[in-house]
C-alpha cells in the first residue's frame, strides 16, 4: 500500500469522526429492524430566481433578477444569485462574472480558473483553456457576455496543479444544467465498469469543457434508476437568529423551515450529516435529515407526512414517493448552501470552501450531496459501503467469487433508493457508482474504510474508487481525490490515520493549507482481489 505523507498537528486535535452515541447506533449484521431490505444503518442561496423560460432575459443584458440561483426551464437568462444585475454573465455566487455565461450554451463561470481559486475574467464559449498550473489566473478565451445558445461551452477550463480549482466564490449548483442530455436505458449485460468518458451517443470526450454535459448525463442516469430526480432550486429565504440558521424554503405548493445551528470557526463550512465530527476550524452546521424526509431509523419505508411533500406534493404517489431520500436529502443540503449564499457576509463565509462529511448510511448522504452540488468544494464519506463510493457491479462480483454477505443492488435500503431499483440486474446499468464519485471531479473527496465490517463490501469500494480516480487523472488532479482503509476500529469511529488523512483534506481544500493529499491507504488484502484493472476496458484520455 502506499502511504503519502500525513501532517497530523495540534490543529485536528479537535477533528473527530466519530459518530454520537445518541444519534446512530449500528450493528453487525447490517439487517433492518422493518421490511427485511438490508442497509447498514438499521437503527439508529439566496432565494431562486423565478423559472425563466424559453430565451428569457439575455445573459449580459444587464437586468436586475430578484433571486439567488437562477431559475430553471429554458434559457438561464442573467441570473445574479443575490438579486443584482449580471453584468456580462450570470454570477455563480453573488458577484458578476465579468464573461462568459452560465452554461445553457454559452461559457461555464469554471472557464479560465485559476487552481488556486482565481477566477476567469474571459472564460469565453468558445475560449481557450486556461493556464495558470501554479496559480493565478487562466487566460481564458475572450467572451462578450451574452447568453450562447448551443449547449456546453468549448473553452475557458480550468487550470491544472497548484491549489484548488475551486474559482473565486464557487461554483453554481450544477454546471451542466444547461446541457441537453438525457438518461440511457439499461442494456446489455456488461461486466466491466462503465467508460466515464463516453457520452451516450458513443463518442468520448476529450476536453474539460465538454465534463460537465458528460457529469449531467451520469447525473440523469442516477436520477432515473436509483434515486429519482433531485428537483430543482425553488424559492430560499435565510436568515440567522444568535446560533441558529434559519431557511425557508418555498414552492408553489408550500413552505418549509430547514434550520441548523451554527458552529463557531473560520471562514470555510463543514455540513456534517446526521453525526458530529465537525472540523475544528471551519463554521459547523448539522444537516437534520427529518427536516427533509425521515430517516425513521434505517426502516424502507417512506412518510407521506414528510416537510417533503409540503412542498412538492406531486412525488407522494400510489403511497410511495418517486423521489427517493438520497435526492430529497441532497436536495435539502443544497437549500442549506442557498440559505449560506444570502448569509454569507453575515457569517464571514467563503463560499468556495464548504465541506459535507457523513458515516455509514450518513456518508452516502455526504457522497450523492457532494456530487449533485458542484458548491461542495470537499466531501468526506467514511463507511459508505454498498449504495456509497461502491460499485454495484464490483459489490455482486464480491458476493460471486467469495459468498459473503455485503450491501448490494438487491438488498438495500429501498426508501433510501427507488424500491425499482431492486429489481435491476447491475451488469445492464448503463452507469455505476464510480461515475457517481466522478461526479465530484475536478472537486476533492477522501473516502474513509473499515474491512472489519465485512458489510461494507470493501474490496468494491476500493475498486470503485480507484477507477473514479482515472477521470482525476485525466484532468491532472489526482490529488483532490485521497482513501484510506484503515481498519481495526469501531463503525464510524475513525482511525487516528483516518483523522490525518481527512484532516490533511480540509486543511487544503477548506482552510487554504499546503498538506500532501496524494493519499492512498489500500485495505489489507487478505481474501481481497485488489486488482481493480480487471474491471475496466477502457483507455484514460488527457482532458485539455
Amino acid at each position: 500500500m502506499i502511504h503519502a505523507r500525513l501532517r497530523a498537528g495540534l490543529k485536528y486535535s479537535l477533528f473527530s469522526l466519530a459518530v454520537l452515541p445518541a444519534v446512530v447506533a449500528c450493528s453487525d449484521d447490517g439487517n433492518t429492524t422493518s421490511g427485511g431490505t438490508g442497509g447498514f444503518d438499521p437503527t439508529a442561496t439566496g432565494g431562486a430566481g423565478a423559472a425563466l423560460s424559453g430565451t428569457g432575459g439575455t445573459v449580459g443584458s444587464g437586468g436586475a433578477v430578484t433571486g439567488g440561483m437562477p431559475g430553471v426551464g429554458g434559457g438561464l437568462g442573467g441570473a445574479s444569485p443575490t438579486g443584482g444585475a449580471a453584468t456580462g454573465g450570470a454570477s455563480p455566487m453573488g458577484g458578476a462574472v465579468t464573461g462568459g455565461a452560465l452554461p445553457t450554451g454559452g461559457a461555464t463561470p469554471v472557464g479560465g480558473g485559476s487552481p488556486t481559486g482565481g477566477v476567469a475574467t474571459g472564460g469565453a464559449a468558445t475560449g481557450g483553456v486556461g493556464a495558470a498550473s501554479t496559480g493565478g489566473a487562466g487566460a481564458g478565451g475572450s467572451g462578450a457576455g451574452g447568453s450562447g445558445t448551443g449547449g456546453e461551452p468549448t473553452g475557458g477550463n480550468p487550470g491544472t496543479g497548484g491549489g484548488t480549482v475551486i474559482p473565486d466564490g464557487g461554483y453554481p449548483e450544477n454546471t451542466g444544467a444547461g446541457c441537453d442530455v438525457s438518461a440511457a436505458q439499461t442494456g446489455a449485460n456488461n461486466p466491466n465498469l462503465p467508460d466515464p468518458f463516453a457520452m451516450h451517443d458513443g463518442t468520448r470526450i476529450s476536453t474539460m469543457a465538454e465534463w460537465p454535459c458528460r457529469r449531467n448525463e451520469i447525473k440523469k442516469d442516477i436520477e432515473a434508476l436509483e434515486i429519482g430526480t433531485k428537483p430543482e432550486p425553488p424559492e430560499v429565504t435565510a436568515s440567522v437568529n444568535g446560533n441558529s440558521l434559519q431557511v425557508v424554503v418555498t414552492t408553489s405548493s408550500g413552505s418549509i423551515t430547514l434550520s441548523s445551528n451554527i458552529g463557531n470557526g473560520s471562514d470555510c463550512v463543514m455540513i456534517a450529516m446526521g453525526f458530529g465530527g465537525l472540523s475544528s476550524s471551519c463554521v459547523g452546521l448539522t444537516f437534520n435529515t427529518d427536516q427533509v424526509m425521515s430517516y425513521a431509523n434505517g426502516s424502507g419505508s417512506f412518510d407521506g407526512g414528510d416537510p417533503f411533500f409540503t412542498v412538492y406534493p406531486q412525488a407522494w404517489q400510489g403511497n410511495t414517493s418517486t423521489v427517493a431520500k438520497y435526492a430529497a436529502w441532497a436536495w435539502g443540503v443544497s437549500r442549506l448552501i442557498d440559505g449560506l449564499e444570502q448569509v454569507q457576509d453575515q457569517l464571514g463565509i467563503d463560499m468556495s470552501r464548504i465541506g459535507v462529511q457523513g458515516c455509514s448510511y450518513a456518508g452516502k448522504m455526504a457522497l450523492f450531496s457532494g456530487a449533485f452540488d458542484e458548491r461542495v468544494a470537499l466531501t468526506i464519506a467514511q463507511e459508505s459501503g454498498g449504495g456509497g463510493i461502491n460499485s454495484w457491479r464490483t459489490s455482486q462480483d464480491f458476493v460471486d467469487r467469495t459468498g459473503t454477505n455485503i450491501e448490494k443492488i438487491d438488498n438495500t435500503n429501498y426508501s433510501w433508493f427507488l424500491p425499482s431499483m431492486q429489481r435491476l440486474n447491475p451488469y445492464t446499468l448503463p452507469h455505476d457508482h464510480h461515475e457517481l464519485i466522478a461526479m465530484i471531479a475536478p472537486r476533492a473527496v477522501i473516502a474513509l474504510g473499515n474491512r472489519d465490517y465485512e458489510w461494507l463490501g470493501d474490496e468494491s469500494g476500493f475498486k470503485s474508487i480507484n477507477a473514479a480516480m482515472e477521470v482525476w487523472k485525466a484532468m491532472g488532479l489526482e490529488d483532490h481525490i485521497g482513501y484510506d482503509f484503515t481498519t481495526g476500529h469501531s463503525h464510524c469511529q475513525a482511525a487516528q490515520s483516518q483523522v490525518q488523512s481527512a484532516g490533511a483534506f480540509i486543511s487544503r481544500f477548506l482552510e487554504g493549507g499546503s498538506d500532501d493529499t496524494l493519499i492512498r491507504v489500500d485495505p489489507p488484502s487478505n481474501g481481497f482481489d485488489l486488482d481493480w484493472t480487471n474491471v475496466v476496458d477502457w483507455a484514460t484520455p488527457t482532458l485539455q
